[in-house]
């Protein structure tokens, strides 16, 4: 890596920190001091240089188990060394290195380490099967435990996303292992919202080495190799990375036992039809997962999202507006467009609203016929295979319910709420967070947001889909587990739909005519709340 891109580096680095700009003199100075830790120790304390246990190159140490800090996040880093310092994380030889460090020297060592190449010298054990954990990994076990898959918040591939959700991709077996552990244990709370010491609950011993075996395979952050490292510090800088405190699990409503029937069971993932449909079947998964980004369905999205950013565990989730609840509900009558509608019009309606197809590259939804409509239906017919078709009351089918409360619903109650729960994965300006060029937290409001006439602009859809299914591994909508009460679901609804997004696709050319016609429920703030500007939201500014 040539010194040009590195200073770069180090100097967006220290910006996602928080201090001074580092211009030339300072930067070589942080550079030096972060490389002389790590390489011999601090200055002036009896601490062991960080290569003594994480190599010289930061790779890790695969037979110890210790960890590979090379291409790590730098606040990331920053914020595990001060959780050693406060206890979050309990580890006596760590807590005394990090009580030795100073709040400048921590954060150059962070530094140096975030700038490195990824390195990694792990490798799966040859006598744990890695099965179970590539696909608990990479679908999780929602149905049965509510169980999120472990890419769905460390980004795909595993490679992390931002300061929050660090990469295990490359991490030592040994390592995965033991941090698991010590968050079934209680040994370590430092993570988001407690989501890692509830997910970690969920797993059995045999799934947390067949996990940890999986994530040990995988090469480390190809995203950070040659030439793209610069443009991808440039895009963290950029983005809405969370930095402040962790905030910490509340009280868990925990629901009923895992689910023992009671609602439809679609195909399971391994056992794909097989010929030319098997194929539209796959690539409508595929679509249904990477819309923004698949090369067939991409250019018919104008804000970043996918299909499974609601719809989860692909579409197969009950009570999370499953895919095979809807197959069995079509054709049918819809308020919305005063007009029948078919599931492929349904489909259309997705990318119209939620997806805002008006500013895609094709500045319109995919056609009846087109690859993209004919993948997705393929994939959700076989979905559906089994349901009971024209039955509209299938159970599971739609997003849970969730009770009016006598406070109704309010903004400002929701934004610390917002603040609390949610700005630690959607980001504090509600942008989301993107890695390897896919949206793993999607956008809540702006460009990238669902527009004005998507269902989830509605207050009280939005309000039963936070509840039951937000944050990822915490709650679930089978289990009927929830960490928000009704009220705050409500608030922080109408908080995150009490700004501005793409304007409604319906729009007459006539705002006040639109708000009128459109947007007169009660759950509809298009018309109604005033920007800070003094004009009204869905008004042009």
């Amino acid at each position: 890596m040539s010194a040009r891109i590195t200073r770069g580096i180090i100097i967006t680095i220290a910006g996602l920190l928080g201090g001074p700009a580092l211009m030339h003199g300072n930067m070589v100075c942080a550079s030096e001091t972060g490389r002389h830790i790590a390489e011999q120790g601090a200055a002036n304390a009896s601490a062991v240089a960080c290569a003594t246990c994480h190599g010289a190159d930061g790779g890790g140490d695969a037979a110890s188990g210790f960890p590979r800090l090379a291409g790590l996040n730098a606040v990331y880093l920053q914020q595990q060394l001060q959780s050693y310092r406060d206890g979050t994380n309990k580890n006596p030889v760590m807590a005394s290195m990090a009580a030795s460090l100073s709040a400048e020297e921590i954060r150059d060592v962070a530094s140096y380490y975030a700038s490195l190449d990824p390195v990694s010298h792990a490798a799966a054990p040859a006598d744990v099967a890695i099965e179970t954990g590539e696909k608990l990994a990479l679908y999780g076990d929602f149905a049965e435990r509510g169980l999120p898959a472990c890419v769905q918040c460390h980004g795909p591939g595993g490679h992390g996303v931002g300061s929050t959700f660090p990469p295990l991709a490359g991490q030592p077996f040994k390592y995965i292992v033991a941090q698991i552990e010590a968050w079934q244990s209680g040994i370590r709370a430092n993570d988001a919202l407690g989501m890692m010491q509830y997910v970690a609950g969920l797993l059995s011993g045999d799934e947390v080495r067949s996990v940890a075996a999986y994530f040990a395979a995988q090469p480390p952050d190809k995203m950070f190799e040659g030439k793209t490292r610069k443009l991808s510090a440039k895009k963290i800088a950029s983005s809405d990375i969370y930095t402040g405190p962790l905030p910490h699990l509340g009280e868990v409503d925990q629901g009923r036992e895992p689910r023992g029937g009671g609602y439809f069971t679609p195909p399971p993932r391994d056992e794909y039809p097989e010929g030319p449909f098997g194929e539209k079947v796959k690539q409508g998964e595929s679509i249904f997962m990477h819309t923004n980004t698949h090369p067939v369905s991409r250019k018919y999205v104008g804000n970043g999202q996918v299909c499974s950013g609601c719809h989860l565990d692909a579409g197969r989730l009950a009570n999370s507006a499953p895919m095979w609840g809807s197959w069995v509900s079509y054709p049918a009558y819809r308020s919305k467009t005063r007009s029948m509608s078919t599931q492929i019009e349904r489909l259309q309606g997705c990318f119209k609203y939620s997806m805002n197809a008006q500013a895609s590259q094709a500045k319109h939804p995919p056609a009846a016929k087109s690859d993209t409509i004919v993948s997705l239906v393929s994939y959700i017919y076989w979905l559906s295979t089994g349901a009971p078709t024209g039955d509209s009351k299938i159970s599971g089918r739609g997003f849970s319910s969730i009770a009016e409360t006598g406070q109704g619903f309010d903004p400002d109650r929701g934004k610390p709420v917002y603040e609390t729960h949610c700005a630690v994965c959607h980001g504090a300006s509600g942008a989301g967070q993107w890695a390897q060029g896919e949206v793993v937290f999607p956008a809540l409001w702006g460009a990238r947001s669902y527009n004005w006439g998507a269902g989830m602009h509605k207050i009280n859809t939005a309000a039963a889909y936070i509840k039951w299914n937000m944050p990822l591994g915490i709650a679930s909508p089978v289990q009927k587990r929830a960490l928000l009460t009704d009220q705050e679901a409500w608030d922080v609804a109408a908080f995150i739909n009490s700004h501005e997004r793409p304007q409604d696709p319906r729009f007459t050319g006539n705002f006040a005519n639109t708000a009128r016609t459109l947007h007169s429920s009660k759950y509809d703030y298009y018309g109604k709340l005033k920007k800070p500007n003094g004009k009204l939201l869905g008004e042009a500014d």
